[in-house]
């Protein structure tokens, strides 16, 4: 006996979204927004961070490299320490070389060099200052190094923070021993290191954290 026929159902098809689905979906971007909006401008510091960092470990390499070929660091102090890697041919004339020896946390434009080409920020060691970088090195004529590579507790290279902040909460320091950390404000503040009020570390001959007074900002 054949079974009795039973037409077949269709499902009908959804055309979109309805509009319960839609506000649904803007409801939860909006959450979203709300909780990850705040934290970009944190991640984005983190990075720059991170690498600052690796331009620190990067100019240790350079200098146990000069230190190799001369048998001694540069001479020169400041700024133009770290650009004695590139004129003395330790490390090649090149955009990356150069933009290994400036915070990658500062806009160009705030430094003399920001309008030329890489390969001219420091050709030429008598033209370089203090502006041409957002990083302080050792004042070699007020503090010597008696050893390099040296002592963790002797500083090499740091962000400047020179007319505001490198990086929004941290300093990053290389240290003769090869070492690279950070100085982070709000611990100097629960220390008494800075006042409460204090938004910047300042490095150089003023601050307030003895080791980072023998890095220059010329």
């Amino acid at each position: 006996m054949r079974a009795p026929f039973r037409p077949a159902l269709r499902l009908a098809r959804r055309a979109g979204f309805t509009l319960i689905e839609l506000l649904a979906v803007i409801l939860i971007i909006g959450i979203l927004m709300v909780y990850l909006l705040p934290k970009i401008p944190e991640a984005i510091d983190a990075a720059e961070v991170t690498a600052c960092k690796a331009n620190m470990g990067e100019i240790n390499k350079g200098l146990i490299l000069y230190k190799t070929k001369f048998k001694r660091v540069p001479k020169e102090s400041g700024s133009r320490f770290l650009a004695s890697l590139i004129t003395s041919g330790t490390w090649e004339n090149s955009e990356t070389s150069a933009k290994k020896l400036t915070c990658p946390g500062v806009d160009l434009s705030a430094l003399s060099v920001g309008d030329l080409p890489p390969t001219e920020w420091y050709s030429d060691l008598e033209l370089v200052d203090g502006r041409a970088t957002s990083y302080a090195a050792r004042d070699l004529k007020e503090y010597p190094l008696r050893k390099f590579p040296g002592s963790g507790s002797e500083a090499l290279v740091a962000d400047d923070n020179d007319g505001g902040k490198n990086h929004r909460t941290a300093t990053v320091v290389l240290w003769a021993d090869g070492a690279v950390t950070t100085y982070e404000i709000a611990l100097l503040r629960e220390e008494g290191i800075v006042d409460e009020e204090e938004e910047i570390l300042i490095v150089g001959p003023e601050s307030p954290v003895e080791e980072l007074q023998r890095l220059s900002l010329d």
